[in-house]
């Protein structure tokens, strides 16, 4: 019996480095450059008319990131995103093409780590971005959130591709008689560098 516990003391002791390395090799800070397409849903409601427009446009993004093994398979990822380019949000009848601009957020991401190469994550963020139309408007749609999911693969030590969806919902704005909505679902696709 003792030998059987030595011996199992031994084989824990040998693995648990090795298992702890499974997160420790998506710690750190890193940075990634990405593709996102998105569709979206724009919506002005109007006290006697509703106009609801929707689009499917894509934009490039960069993304900051850095991730704190919790243990052996967690992470906690704390980032930010910015997009660059703006996405079409659909027509809305007298106002025109919508566009969705300088979109930025925040996030957490807790993520675990199903081996040294492979991280499924999850994701919440904190939203902002600015609305336009073709006849000038412009809306500050702020306070939104969005949450979904991802995977990431390790290609070498430092290289890393990742897959993502999120649903973003940003705060109805209203100014005198008219409500503005905006929603969308984002794919993303990201390589990036840990550090």
């Amino acid at each position: 019996m003792k030998k059987l516990i030595i011996t199992s003391a031994v084989a824990l002791a040998a693995v648990a480095p090795l298992a702890f390395a499974q997160s420790s090799n998506f710690q750190g800070l890193s940075a990634g450059v990405g593709v996102n397409v998105a569709d979206t849903t724009s919506e002005a409601q109007l006290p006697s008319i509703s106009y609801k427009g929707t689009d499917t446009d894509n934009n490039f993004a960069l993304q900051l990131q850095y991730n704190m093994a919790v243990n052996e398979v967690f992470l906690l990822g704390l980032g930010a995103s910015a997009n660059f380019g703006d996405l079409k949000a659909g027509k809305l009848g007298l106002v025109g093409q919508i566009k969705v601009k300088d979109a930025y957020s925040l996030y957490l991401a807790p993520g675990y780590a199903f081996n040294s190469t492979w991280l499924g994550y999850g994701k919440l963020a904190y939203l902002n971005a600015n609305g336009t139309s073709d006849n000038g408007g412009s809306t500050k749609f702020d306070n939104g959130y969005g949450y979904g999911i991802g995977l990431q693969a390790m290609f070498t030590k430092n290289w890393f591709g990742q897959v993502e969806y999120m649903v973003n919902q940003y705060n109805d704005k209203s100014s005198l008689n008219e409500t503005d909505k905006l929603k969308s679902g984002v794919y993303s696709l990201t390589a990036g560098y840990r550090f």
